[in-house]
């Protein structure tokens, strides 16, 4: 990249309460040509001073007057290029702790200019001496998140980000305030139809990562609500489903696969209502009936086959075979709606 690319390329550090590392990283990333944008994080008048010295290197500095949290503070920042730097080809938001070096910083600011419509994660390996909270916590969220999304990435958890220009817009929209916000961004990525690009990255751990914020249960459960309302949405969907397939087997003598289909007819726009609004956001565009019904068709005449079928090969009746049949069902049925049927268009 030429030295106005650079310049086009701005680096985006929220701080609260930093030391002389985020000066030092100023200075290098100066001296690399790359615009920087501090965000202060409502540190006060202590830390002040520090902020004043990497203005006077060259960078802008955005301020809160109290500390308002990661999120909030990043959105700052993306607001703040939209107003002053309309024309920057991407912003890398790294931490102002020392965890990230420049090289990492540049490699990843060059593949974010490279793949324009992605983004760039920079990856650590989680090798060697890595903290015990930092080296579970990233593979359960991972682990979770790809269930969720569909989308596998290396490391959830990273700070050194490049942001796509053509996303900043959706990004300052997004909610969460605090440490959140970061693993919100993720999980929109497909609202924003972003794909990600990964960069590896040196792994650094300062003080045994004693400063860091990220907490593996709060953090997993903002990827595990996708999966509990989905949950929920199945087992209202059951309920209804399962107390008419009961009523028409029942009361009204069907055979089962007839019963299991009239069932499902009703308990299919039940779900798909909830689906569609509650678990993936509305997304899926004109033709998501067509497709969630193509689905409930083939997933109805399989369970349907299924509940006739099974009793005859195995001793158990047809009203306690529906259940393993449907859980199997809903599991499948999961991953094709996410990447299919809820697909953003």
């Amino acid at each position: 990249m030429d030295a106005n690319d650079l310049r086009r390329i701005v680096v985006l550090i929220p701080a609260y309460k930093p030391d002389e590392r985020m000066v030092a990283l100023t200075r290098s990333l100066v001296r690399e040509k790359l615009t920087v944008l501090l965000v202060d994080d409502g540190g006060g008048e202590v830390y002040a001073p520090l902020f004043e010295q990497c203005r006077a290197l060259g960078a802008r500095v955005a301020v809160h007057a109290v500390n308002l949290g990661k999120g909030r503070a990043l959105k700052t920042g993306l607001n703040e290029v939209l107003k002053e730097y309309p024309d920057a080809l991407c912003v890398v938001t790294a931490d102002a702790d020392g965890q990230h070096t420049v090289s990492d910083i540049l490699r990843v600011a060059q593949a974010a200019t490279e793949h324009p419509d992605a983004l760039v994660l920079g990856s650590r390996a989680f090798t060697g001496n890595v903290p015990f909270k930092s080296r579970w916590g990233n593979r359960i969220t991972r682990w979770v998140y790809r269930l969720a999304s569909g989308i596998a990435v290396g490391d959830t958890q990273t700070g050194l980000r490049g942001l796509p220009a053509c996303a900043l817009e959706d990004m300052v929209r997004i909610d969460g305030e605090r440490y959140e916000y970061e693993m919100n961004v993720l999980l929109r990525l497909r609202d924003m139809n972003l794909s990600v690009f990964e960069v590896p990255i040196e792994t650094i751990y300062i003080d045994d990562n004693s400063g860091s914020h990220f907490n593996p249960v709060r953090d997993a459960m903002r990827i595990y609500m996708v999966i509990f309302r989905y949950l929920l949405s199945a087992i209202v969907s059951f309920v209804v489903d399962y107390a008419l397939y009961w009523l028409l087997i029942g009361a009204a003598s069907l055979a089962p696969w007839l019963a299991y289909a009239l069932a499902r007819l009703v308990s299919s726009q039940v779900n798909y209502r909830l689906n569609r609004y509650t678990v993936f956001s509305g997304r899926g565009g004109k033709h998501a009936m067509a497709k969630y019904y193509a689905l409930a068709a083939v997933q109805g005449c399989l369970g349907a086959a299924l509940v006739q079928l099974l009793p005859r090969v195995i001793p158990v009746s047809a009203g306690v075979v529906k259940i393993p049949v449907d859980i199997v069902l809903f599991s499948v049925s999961f991953v094709i709606q996410r990447d299919f049927v809820f697909k953003n268009q």
